[in-house]
């Protein structure tokens, strides 16, 4: 599944200037506050700088904005919080590590993709 993220708020100057973006779904991850987090990629990598040095994310943990919404099919016009990976082990985590990634954004989404 694919999501196409239109727009961003309370995000950092730089990644406002990439939305829209596209993040291409891998699979879903229970954290420790909520079982519905999703793990992403971006291509292209997003942009992001931290003091002044710019770091490439490929991918990105996202979840519905509001508790007792969910990422699926057909999804339009949602919020949706936005976590970039800034370590790589948690791709191979069964579960959301907070300490591998650092809120970014929120954002509004659409499903977009093969089959829309």
């Amino acid at each position: 599944m694919q999501l196409t993220v239109s727009s961003v708020d309370y995000a950092p100057d730089e990644l406002y200037e990439q939305a829209p973006f596209v993040v291409e779904l891998l699979r879903q991850m229970p954290g420790k506050d909520r079982d519905d987090y999703w793990l992403g990629s971006v291509t292209p990598p997003l942009r992001w700088i931290v003091d002044g040095v710019e770091r490439s994310i490929t991918h990105v943990v996202v979840s519905a904005r509001w508790v007792g919404d969910r990422i699926g099919r057909g999804v339009r016009t949602m919020p949706l919080n936005i976590a970039f990976v800034a370590d790589a082990s948690l791709l191979d985590d069964a579960q959301v590590n907070a300490s591998k990634c650092v809120f970014v954004a929120i954002g509004v989404c659409d499903e977009t993709g093969p089959g829309r």
